[in-house]
């Protein structure tokens, strides 16, 4: 058996991922540390997205091995969707990676941590039925008050910039009694904020055999007197129905936060994408959501850039950013990704244009979002303390308009109880991302 560390990157879907290997790994009689100087095996968990990504995995794969120089030499294990994109050529450019796993073949891992120290590379990829369950072994990182459910794995839509079905294969739904069976474990073991997560979260269901949806899951958690957060994420423009929000006002720890990627506004640059609405479908959208749900916070993404987005185009964007008063934005310039049908497109827009594009966008979303913020001044906010500011030893914590890593942050002057509580604070600053308030009670 060997000591085995892991290193994930990505977004929480990988996450969960990497916390399913750590299970398994341990389950299989593997000694999990958290320091990879200490271990035996070091596996990069990767997300190859766009290039980026790419580039911030292989430097890990590299620091890694660097880590040989440096006393014990650790076998090195590249996980998830890297090795799905690109497993033959890392193999040849990556001679000191010892073995390749992709999302798919997650299960088979303490099998590949056990075979890797023979000579030559091991590649494991396969096609990705695979999905983890309520019983799957688990070992959850970060804060012990916060965790993530995924619910489905892959995607079934047929966007034209992203890799995303071709590395996770088509879209493929958990059973209901198996997700609410997970909401519950987590629950007991005293978790006070879950995050239910999938490429595409409002999905869930389709591809089953039944007539079961997203809003009837939700119905059927049964949360009890659960004093926690249920929070929705990755959320598509498509499938935000009445029946939907109905069944999020309908259960009380449901937060009303709506994580919506609708990537462009202007119908011709979205068709383009391969994705339906236009910006008038949108602020229809985005009024029944704030009419079932008074007070929703709503975030988005935009790809700004998008091959033959003509300035005027880009001022249709502009414009309905502006009407939509969004609570949250982020923002990427295009990234040319090879395989995907937008890498073909003609009228590709330079790139020291789209970045001026971006920090304009940028720059009018920040006003909205400081002006949305000043709005609570006054307010009592519930909120999930999480840490304390390591400079000023002032307690931090989130509301409900605040998903961990993306959003912002509130911060509490006066007594606040342990992190993984709720306390009310009174707001009394506000700034574009945080909020500042006193604690009460």
């Amino acid at each position: 058996m060997a000591r085995v560390a892991l290193i994930s990157l990505g977004c929480p879907k990988n996450l969960v991922d990497s916390e399913v290997m750590l299970g398994l790994l341990q389950d299989a009689g593997h000694e999990v540390v958290e320091d990879a100087q200490a271990a035996e095996v070091v596996i990069v968990n990767t997300c190859a997205f766009i290039e980026p990504a790419v580039e911030e995995a292989v430097e890990a794969l590299l620091d890694v091995v660097e880590l040989r120089g440096e006393g014990e030499t650790p076998r090195v294990i590249c996980a998830g969707c890297l090795t799905e994109r690109y497993g033959e050529e890392l193999r040849a450019e990556l001679p000191e990676v010892d073995a390749f796993v992709g999302p798919g073949s997650i299960a088979q891992i303490a099998h590949v941590v056990a075979s890797c120290a023979g000579e030559g590379q091991l590649l494991v990829q396969a096609a990705p039925p695979w999905l983890y369950s309520a019983s799957t072994p688990r070992i959850r990182t970060g804060r012990e008050w916060l965790a993530y459910v995924k619910v489905a794995d892959g995607c079934s839509h047929s966007c034209a910039y992203c890799m995303i079905p071709s590395i996770r294969g088509p879209y493929r739904s958990r059973q209901a009694d198996d997700v609410a069976a997970e909401v519950r474990a987590l629950i007991a073991d005293g978790v006070r904020e879950i995050c239910m997560i999938a490429q595409d979260t409002t999905a869930w269901g389709r591809d089953l055999d039944c007539d079961w949806t997203l809003a009837r899951l939700l119905r059927s958690l049964d949360l009890g007197g659960w004093d926690g957060w249920l929070r929705l994420q990755y959320l598509h423009p498509g499938g935000i129905t009445p029946d939907l929000l109905e069944a999020m006002a309908s259960v009380p720890q449901i937060v009303p936060y709506f994580d919506l990627p609708l990537q462009h506004a202007d119908q011709a640059i979205l068709r383009s994408m391969g994705r339906r609405g236009d910006a008038e479908s949108y602020l229809r959208m985005l009024g029944q959501i704030r009419e079932a749900l008074p007070g929703a916070a709503i975030r988005t993404t935009f790809i700004v850039g998008y091959p033959g987005e003509t300035q005027e185009r880009f001022e249709t964007l502009m414009r309905f950013v502006e009407e939509a008063r969004l609570d949250r934005l982020s923002a990427f310039r295009y990234w040319d990704e090879p395989g995907t049908r937008a890498a073909e497109l003609p009228e590709q827009v330079p790139g020291d244009e789209a970045l001026d594009r971006l920090e304009a966008l940028m720059l009018l979303q920040a006003d909205i979002s400081l002006e949305i913020n000043r709005g609570f001044i006054g307010a009592p906010m519930r909120v999930l303390v999480e840490r304390e500011d390591e400079e000023t030893g002032q307690p931090v914590g989130r509301s409900y308009r605040d998903a961990p890593h993306v959003d912002g942050e509130v911060i509490i002057e006066g007594k606040a109880p342990e992190p993984g509580s709720f306390v009310t604070v009174r707001i009394a600053e506000a700034e574009e991302h945080d909020l500042r308030g006193v604690a009460e009670g």
